[in-house]
Order: structure tokens, then sequence, then C-alpha cells
């Protein structure tokens, strides 16, 4: 793929997640910040030296995952032993992503001295999944009754993440071509909740095993939360290779399922962060 083809490929991976970017208030005072700075400079002469960029990253990532489930009984309608109790149960585990992507970029010289600011977007398609298992809650044995917090093998899977961020560096004049820079920026991660259970949907107390049932749920979850870290660059030519550490608040996500015909409603809630090792080639126009 051309790496023109690719920056066309990046942009229209950012346009179309850009409405839930700016949904975000946070988003917004971040992107008036970005365009307030380019105003600024396109004003300099030293906005003449501003060179565009596309790139290939890849990823790997130490990600850290809270789940917690609760389920309520407090509903005059329900139908359940439990009624009029509310059982809560969380767990937390940590795994690690890896994966590709696509970036692209606009890099201004501040000043002669190598003094830079650059703006990127970029996405990512990670693999790997976080996986947990919670005893769950509840005044059986088992938990396992209606209306208890039923135990739960879950996973977390990373399924895309993509973000702008601002890189403000400097060249290293000791070390020809290396630069030093940090990073901040906006993240937003599409993930997926799946938990495998075994529980009771009866009013009436489950007794033997054949009254139990098993399955899986399964939910699409976003998270937008903020970036920050910093790297070293190399430049070979009209290319460069960069590896960058950043850390990821991805920050939280929560649902309610409500189960009407019992009475009976599950708030669930997710808290992502993790620290991550990219490393990128770029092509700089």
């Amino acid at each position: 793929m051309k790496p023109r083809r690719i920056a066309v490929v990046v942009a229209e991976e950012l346009v179309s997640t850009a409405k839930a970017i700016l949904n975000w208030r946070n988003g917004l005072l971040f992107i008036f910040f970005v365009t307030g700075v380019f105003g600024i400079l396109s004003d300099t002469a030293l906005a003449q030296g501003s060179r565009f960029y596309v790139g290939v990253p890849v990823m790997a990532e130490r990600l850290d995952v809270f789940y917690e489930k609760t389920v309520d009984n407090t509903d005059p309608r329900n139908l359940s032993p439990s009624k009029g109790r509310v059982y809560r149960a969380e767990d937390s585990s940590v795994g690690t992503a890896s994966g590709v992507g696509f970036l692209a970029g606009y890099r201004v010289p501040l000043s002669p001295s190598g003094v830079f600011l650059s703006v990127e977007g970029d996405v990512t398609f990670p693999g790997g999944a976080v996986q947990g298992h919670f005893e769950g809650a509840g005044a059986s044995e088992s938990r396992s009754q209606l209306g208890e917090n039923w135990p739960e093998d879950w996973s977390f899977e990373k399924n895309r993440s993509y973000g702008v961020t601002i890189r403000l560096g400097a060249g290293m004049p000791a070390l020809s071509g290396l630069s030093v820079y940090a990073l901040a920026g906006l993240r937003r991660l599409d993930a997926t909740l799946s938990a495998d259970y075994v529980g009771c949907f009866s009013s009436e107390l489950c007794t033997a095993a054949e009254e139990f049932t098993s399955g899986t749920f399964t939910y699409d979850e976003d998270f937008t939360g903020w970036t920050t870290g910093g790297g070293l660059e190399k430049k070979l030519g009209n290319a460069a290779i960069r590896g960058e550490l950043r850390y990821t608040d991805y920050r939280s996500a929560e649902r309610v399922v409500p189960y009407d015909d019992l009475g009976i409603k599950v708030p669930i809630g997710m808290e992502a962060d993790g620290v991550g090792l990219l490393v990128s080639l770029l092509w700089y126009f």
C-alpha cells in the first residue's frame, strides 16, 4: 500500500470517529488547543519547514482491567428468592495486547535549534484479551440462584484503538538525526466484554443440575480517555524510526442490563488502563 493511500485510510478512520470524540467535553478542549497553536504557527516563517508524514506503528501493551457487576432485586415486581436484596461482585486482571496500525501526522519546527511540535492521528488493531473470574455473591452455596450474582469467567478484548496526540520535542545536536519528545493526547477504545455463566432462571430454587442454564453474554463497550508518554525518533533520510513508551487511562464504561419480566436489573461497569511500547516506521514528505 502506497504511503499516500495509507494516509487516506487513516483519515477515513479518524473522520468516522470524530463525532464520538467531540461529544466528550474534554475532547473539545483538546481540539480547540490544537487549533489555536497551529493558528499561531501558520504566521511564522518557521512553518514553511513543516512536513507531513505517515507511518506504521507496532504496539504491545500491558492492560489492567477492573470489572464489577451488581444484581439489584429491589424492584417491587421482583420474582426471585432474593427479593429486596442487592448483591455486588468485582474482579480485576492483567493481560497483554499487541497489534499494528496506521498513522498520519504533521510536524512543525518551532526554532532553528530543532524544537518541534507535531499533531498525529492513528488507528491500531490490537489482538489479545484480559481474562478473569469472580466467585459471585448470594445467599446460596453456589450463588447461582435467580437474583444472585452468579460466578463468571469473563474476558475483555480490545478490538480497535484510535486517537489524536500532540508531540513536543527537540533535536539532540550531539547525536545527528536523533530527537526526544513528550506526548499527550485523547484516545478511544472499542472493546468487547464476554462472560460465561451457569445459573437458575426460575423463581423456584433450582436443585438438579439440569435445572440450571449455561450461556455467554457479550457486550461491545466504548472507552474514551487520555494518553501521555515520551519517546525517541531517529531520522534516516526521508524515513525515520521511532520508539515510545506511553500510559493510557481509558477511564470507564457502564451499562444497565434490565430483566423487566423478572423485576431484576444488573448494572455492570469496567475500568481499563495500560502501559504500552510502540515502535513506528515513518515516511516524511
